[in-house]
């Protein structure tokens, strides 16, 4: 049963209902609407009393038709039924469901990689409203990382068709925090061979491997164990803008962001952008070098900004 396909439950039952009807338009001479009204009743077995009196051929062929119709219906039921069940609970079909939603994304983040700095990386870019794909050999950290929104995928990210299964032609980054420097090598080159201007940043645990995976293509390396080092330093030398840093911008009362300049402040300067918006314009990225953000420096369509203040002010400028 679990073979009949959808089209032909269709085709069925529309001719179950014809044939039902011309059975009673011809015998009994009635219009076409009361036909189908009665061959309506009669499969659905809602009990009405006939639409007119029946002769003897219309007995008959209404006893037919309960026998044959009513049996085609509670067929159709069945399969509809356990079709949908097959949809539920079918592995095949949830994995195709799945492929499914993978196509559909655009620009999308590949976070290779679910562990403790995977699990931090995922829950940052989906507070941003960034689509994330999650790359893991772990069913375990699949299944949690699952539990919590993201879409993931089961393989081993050093693969080349699990990343193209996972749509790195399509992805807008990728992000390797397998622990693992070989493994986040090889993620890079695989990933730097299908995609050449794919923005890829990896992780790293000391100078030489950030070294070769720079080498293989990594757009950025970072060193957790580094950030962590320099934290617990800015906290002793400098703990109240530590704290500022890492309390007040995590708490969305005070942001800091990058963003492409809007197409009304084109050709506009920076002292006017910031009395417009709010935001203080810390510094323009411009032909991969960092400008000081002077006021009368007029804007281009090719600057980024890198913007400082509350969330409501930067909310304009795109990521």
């Amino acid at each position: 049963m679990s073979s009949v396909r959808p089209i032909w439950l269709v085709l069925v039952l529309l001719t179950l209902i014809g044939g039902g009807a011309s059975g009673y338009y011809w015998l009994e001479g009635w219009n076409w609407s009361d036909s189908v009204y009665m061959t309506l009743m009669v499969l659905t077995t809602v009990g009405f009393n006939e639409v007119h009196p029946l002769s003897r051929p219309g007995e008959y062929f209404t006893d037919v038709l309960m026998v044959v119709g009513i049996g085609l219906m509670l067929y159709l039921l069945t399969v509809l039924a356990e079709s949908a069940l097959r949809g539920v609970v079918d592995p095949q079909r949830a994995r195709r469901r799945k492929e499914r939603r993978l196509n559909m994304l655009r620009g999308h983040t590949l976070v290779c990689g679910y562990g403790q700095v995977g699990e931090a990386v995922c829950a940052a870019l989906k507070e941003a409203g960034r689509s994330v794909v999650v790359i893991d050999t772990d069913a375990e950290r699949l299944a949690y990382a699952s539990a919590h929104g993201l879409q993931v995928l089961g393989g081993d990210a050093t693969d080349e068709e699990v990343l193209k299964r996972a749509g790195v032609e399509r992805a807008g980054a990728l992000v390797s925090v397998i622990h693992s420097d070989p493994a986040n090598l090889y993620v890079v080159l695989s990933a730097r061979g299908l995609v050449p201007e794919l923005k890829i940043i990896a992780r790293a645990s000391d100078e030489s491997a950030a070294r070769k995976m720079r080498r293989a293509g990594a757009s950025e390396v970072v060193n957790p164990y580094q950030l962590s080092g320099n934290r617990i330093a800015r906290l002793m030398i400098a703990p109240h803008l530590a704290r500022f840093l890492n309390s007040d911008l995590d708490s969305g009362h005070f942001a800091v962001r990058e963003g492409a300049v809007p197409s009304s402040y084109v050709g506009k300067t920076i002292e006017q952008f910031g009395q417009d918006s709010g935001a203080l314009v810390v510094a323009i990225w411009r032909n991969n070098q960092a400008l000081r953000a002077r006021p009368q420096e007029v804007l281009l369509s090719t600057d980024t900004l890198l913007l400082a203040g509350t969330a409501a002010e930067v909310a304009g400028v795109g990521s």
